[in-house]
This record gives structure tokens, sequence and C-alpha cells, in this order.
């Protein structure tokens, strides 16, 4: 997934700013709780050499998904809305599954002699928390490359990238992962799905230096054109009920040092700005909100 969002993302760095699509007066419910769930954060934060190659670094995604998760959740809470982490939902079946396994490992042989006593809970597994036959883990994994490559689709057609915008898009927004998507509801027991896509490319020493070169080339007639850094994310919400892309949102250019509280903050605040609001709430009011 990090790979596809460097890759289909980079061309788009040289304009600045959002540009939201949604379903056409979609609004979330106003008669029930809404909660979202954020799938795991895909999150890329390397150096751009002065070559021009994005150079990884790990120290740095983990620091920028920590500092955005942080950020996602706090904007959550200013909008009233119930938010929780899919990676957290399956952690914690996964230590539950555990706990039963170990528990059952201590059960003493001829306790089932010659009466057995083997605790229920060891005479089945952990149920998943959706459908029996799921595998958690492997379910959301899936959908999240599910969802890649319906991001590539929209990004092709709605912002015209690659294959060029088809005519049948150019007044509708309508993209979606399939009713499947209603058992990642299942799975985290929310209505919505929260899809995040981030690659910050700073620029290293060396590439700074090569822009003022460029810059200097002007001088003389001979401008040399070298791009800085590369700063692209984008968010999906996903009405699980019916896998449907009900808002999705691309931010292009920096808004902040994702690496930090603050930048990952102020970014967030600019790319989750247009999110649906319920009826009566006024978009404005609800980003004003989260100021």
């Amino acid at each position: 997934m990090g790979a596809m969002c460097a890759t289909v993302l980079q061309p788009v760095a040289a304009m600045a700013g959002t540009k939201d699509f949604a379903l056409q007066g979609y609004a979330l419910p106003a008669d029930k709780p809404v909660t979202i769930v954020l799938m795991r954060p895909d999150v890329s934060v390397g150096e751009l050499t002065a070559g021009g190659l994005p150079q990884p670094n790990a120290d740095w995604t983990k620091s920028a998904r920590e500092q955005i998760e942080k950020a996602l959740t706090a904007e959550m809470s200013e909008r009233q809305l119930n938010f929780s982490s899919m990676e957290q939902r399956i952690s914690d079946y996964n230590q539950q599954k555990a706990a039963v396994a170990q528990r059952c490992a201590a059960v003493p042989a001829e306790a089932a002699v010659p009466a057995p006593t083997i605790p229920a809970e060891c005479a089945a597994p952990v149920p998943a928390p959706a459908s029996a036959d799921a595998d958690p883990e492997l379910t959301v994994s899936e959908y999240n490359a599910l969802h890649g490559a319906v991001v590539q689709a929209v990004l092709a057609h709605k912002y015209g990238m690659g294959a060029g915008k088809l005519p049948t898009k150019k007044e509708n927004f309508s993209y979606t992962l399939g009713p499947g998507a209603g058992t990642l509801g299942q799975l985290a027991g929310a209505n919505y799905g929260l899809f995040v896509m981030t690659n910050d490319q700073f620029a290293s020493d060396g590439r700074k230096a090569m822009q003022v070169m460029g810059a200097l080339g002007c001088i003389i007639g001979a401008c040399m054109i070298v791009r800085g850094g590369v700063h692209v994310a984008y968010v999906s919400l996903v009405e699980l009920d019916s896998g449907n892309i009900v808002w999705f949102n691309v931010l292009r250019g920096s808004d902040g040092d994702v690496r930090e509280a603050e930048g990952a903050r102020t970014m967030v605040r600019s790319i989750m700005a247009g999110m649906p609001t319920r009826p009566g709430e006024l978009r404005t009011a609800a980003v004003a909100k989260s100021r």
C-alpha cells in the first residue's frame, strides 16, 4: 500500500490544496449514533535525495503514523463522533485468543479422566468479532487492498491522472467497496470506515542545494526547475453497510510536518475539513469547532 501511495500520488504533488468529492447531498445520519473505525493508516515518510529518489525513513514513518492517529482521534472527539481503531480491535481479539489458548494449555490431561472438566472456552475457538468463518486480519488486509485499487480509479477518473477523466464520472461520484464491507463494520462495531494514506518526502540538503543552483541559473538565462519535497495525502469515508465511498479528499502540498504533533494536527484539520456532517450541522461550523 505504501508503495502504491508513493507511486500513484506523487504526480499530483505539483498542485497545492485540497479537492474533495462526495455523494451528492450525503449527510451523516441524525437518527442513530455515528461510529467511525480508522483503518490502519498507510503512511510513508522519507527524504528526497539530490537525484530525486525517495529514501524511506522507518523512524519518521512510525512517528508520523502515531501523530496522525492522535490528531484524527482529537478531530473526531471534537466533532462528537465515536471513533475507534481497527488495529486496536484486532489486537484485542488476538490477545483474547492467546489468553484462552494459554489457559487451556494449563489444563492437566488427567482432568479429562474420568469426567471431562475442560472449560467451555477450550472446546471451541475464540469467536471472531465478525462472522464465524472470518479471519479478522485477512479480512482487513483484503479490504485495504481493495480500497487501494478503487482509489486508483478515483484518481484516474475524477482527478484526471493517468487514464484521464471519464465522461460518465464527470457529474457524479459513485465508487464502492461492495456490500461485503459490512464485515468490517461487524469487526469493529462501526458504521463507517476511515481510510487514510499519506506520502511525505522531505527534500535533503543536497536536494535543496540543487534547487538553489537551479534558481541561480536563471540569472544567466539557464533556469533549471528542481522540485522540492513531495507531500500528498488522501482520505476516504466509507459507509460500511453499503460499501460506498461517501466522501473522498486529496491534500496536495505540505500543510505541516506530520512527524510532529502540531504539524499532524494541522494536516488533519485541512484534509478533514470537508467531511460530511449531520443534517442541519453546517460544514463550516464543524470545522470551526475543530479549530
